[in-house]
């Protein structure tokens, strides 16, 4: 079996649901005895650095790489070269993808010329392919989850809101607080995720809870340990996430498994990733629509969930990347 090497990056200071699933995905491919090697690369790499990385590996391996990455590889033409993409960076700014055609271009080049794509969501897909200047072969791999998540059970009767996601313009932060400052039953939000004091964004949303009188209702508790993360879930009735962009929305789904009321953005990629659960989707950007929604599910009594979420498992999602990766 030739060797596999995995190129990913790490964020100083921060955890990502992307760099979470390339650890749990060399966890479970060795577990499939499939010898993958991981190379783990800061976030800030450059084009030459990574090109010469690339280039020194052995040229009968398997190079898989995270899409992070891959508008640094545009000129690399090595028919080994897989890529892994949670999501286009290049859609990542509300003002779409053409505000980056630096970006766009070298994404779109690398995507196209690699010998195959895996992705976390048939959305992801569809988005992916209407990049690409030829036809690769693409195949989704859903994101799995602990077990934990589908055997505890949150606590209904809290008045807590938890969000999960590093405090970047694209979640949505500034939605959430506007319309919280419209809910006038009781409740005390806790936002788990990096951020930083000297952010430009970070700073937009101190003033706007300063200014609603908020300091005393929100918190931000940075990035915390994973036991830590699941205690605040389990003591926390709703979970609410006003995201504009999503490649698949794992938080969301680990929140949904618990029983947790969930209440996100009508994104097409979140309906498919929490299809069957209990979820309430709102326009997105509708503060109005956001606040009522809040509104009804804190007062709402609590129930046992009906929630049929579909089981998501990272033994099935290691099965897909071997035969994708290892196809004649």
């Amino acid at each position: 079996m030739k060797k596999l090497f995995f190129i990913f990056p790490e964020f100083e200071g921060a955890i990502t649901g992307g760099t979470l699933y390339d650890y749990e995905v060399c966890k479970y491919l060795k577990k499939l005895h499939v010898p993958a090697k991981k190379i783990i690369v800061s976030s800030s790499i450059t084009q030459i650095k990574l090109s010469s990385l690339v280039n020194n590996l052995p040229k009968k391996s398997i190079i898989l790489i995270d899409g992070y990455l891959a508008n640094r590889i545009s000129f690399i033409f090595n028919k080994n070269i897989h890529i892994l993409v949670h999501h286009p960076c290049c859609l990542e700014k509300r003002e779409g993808k053409m505000s980056n055609l630096n970006l766009y271009f070298n994404e779109k080049r690398a995507f196209s010329n690699s010998k195959s794509i895996i992705t976390v969501s048939f959305y992801m897909k569809k988005v992916i392919n209407s990049l690409l200047d030829r036809i690769v072969k693409t195949e989704v791999a859903y994101p799995g989850i602990d077990d934990k998540y589908y055997s505890n059970k949150t606590n209904l009767n809290s008045k807590n809101i938890l969000v999960v996601g590093n405090v970047i313009e694209r979640k949505g932060y500034d939605i959430l607080i506007e319309s919280l400052s419209k809910v006038k039953h009781t409740w005390h939000l806790n936002i788990i995720g990096k951020y930083s004091k000297n952010d430009i964004y970070y700073l937009k949303l101190i003033n706007q809870i300063e200014k609603y009188k908020l300091s005393e209702n929100i918190t931000f508790l940075g990035n915390i340990s994973d036991d830590a993360k699941m205690k605040y879930m389990l003591n926390s009735k709703i979970f609410v996430l006003p995201t504009s962009y999503e490649g698949f929305g794992i938080s969301l789904v680990e929140a949904c498994a618990l029983g947790m009321n969930v209440i996100t953005s009508d994104l097409p990629v979140l309906k498919e990733a929490l299809q069957g659960g209990k979820v309430t989707f709102f326009p997105k950007d509708d503060s109005k629509k956001l606040a009522k929604v809040i509104e009804y599910s804190l007062l709402s009594e609590p129930h046992i969930s009906d929630s049929k979420l579909r089981y998501y498992n990272w033994n099935a999602t290691a099965k897909i990347f071997r035969r994708t990766l290892y196809a004649s």
